[in-house]
């Protein structure tokens, strides 16, 4: 193996500063034409994603849109029941759920029961879901503006 192309000071230097360059372009690029965060306005309607345990049996769900997060957790009741419990780090003003059985099921939302007059905590007793099928539809609104998101019942499998 022949080592000489090393003693070559352009190759060297190439060979240096390549990773440098090529991490300050992705964040020059990303400052330049990035989205900036913006503040959420009311009567606006935001997008929640549904976060990776959602899709897992780890007895907890989030929801994100930057800094706003919701958390899902339940507790089995008797009757073939649960009570999910919906947390958040923001007041909410309302939240509406519906326990969705198929692509083409339109159920009607139903309002979710605050759990303290702060607005931060919030439950709602369901029928036991079918975990690998059933997912969950939410409208949750905080200083008038709409979050909306759509996450997976995987994580109620948790015994």
């Amino acid at each position: 193996m022949d080592l000489s192309i090393w003693k070559n000071k352009h190759v060297l230097i190439a060979t240096l500063t390549a990773p440098i360059l090529g991490l300050l372009s992705y964040f020059a690029v990303n400052m330049f034409v990035g989205e900036k965060p913006q503040v959420a306005e009311a009567g606006k309607s935001y997008m929640l994603v549904e976060k990776p345990n959602c899709r897992y049996d780890s007895g907890k769900c989030g929801l994100k849109n930057a800094q706003f997060e919701l958390e899902f957790t339940f507790d089995r009741l008797d009757g073939n029941r649960l009570l999910l419990k919906l947390s958040s780090e923001y007041p909410l003003d309302g939240v509406l759920l519906a326990q969705q059985v198929n692509k083409t099921d339109e159920s009607k939302p139903r309002p979710m029961e605050p759990m303290g007059p702060d607005g931060l905590n919030w439950s709602l007793e369901i029928s036991n879901p079918d975990p690998e099928n059933q997912r969950l539809r939410l409208v949750a609104s905080a200083n008038a503006a709409y979050y909306v998101g759509d996450a997976a019942l995987k994580f109620t499998s948790k015994e």
